[in-house]
């Protein structure tokens, strides 16, 4: 197969391959005892347990109908926020 046979979005695909390799850089991590720890793993652990706070309060107040729903959206919820405004 040679050049005049290619489709047209296969050979202006090679040009924009480049921008994919945009976001490689050195991920955040923190050093606690020697080990370094990604810093999207501790938003997940301070996540999960500030879903779960927020649940129990919210159970006071309402009925949780989906809490196998519920749980993971707010830990998915409070995981993006706190990446958001840690590290951006």
């Amino acid at each position: 197969m040679n050049i005049k046979q290619t489709p047209h979005f296969l050979r202006g695909g090679f040009l924009l391959l480049p921008l994919l390799l945009t976001g490689c850089a050195r991920a955040p991590s923190f050093d606690i005892m020697g080990s370094f720890f990604p810093a999207w793993l501790l938003c997940l652990v301070f996540a999960i347990l500030a879903s779960v706070v927020t649940l129990r309060v919210l159970g006071r107040y309402i009925v949780i109908v989906w809490p196998v729903a519920a749980y993971p959206s707010l830990a998915a919820l409070f995981t993006f926020a706190l990446w958001l405004a840690l590290f951006r």
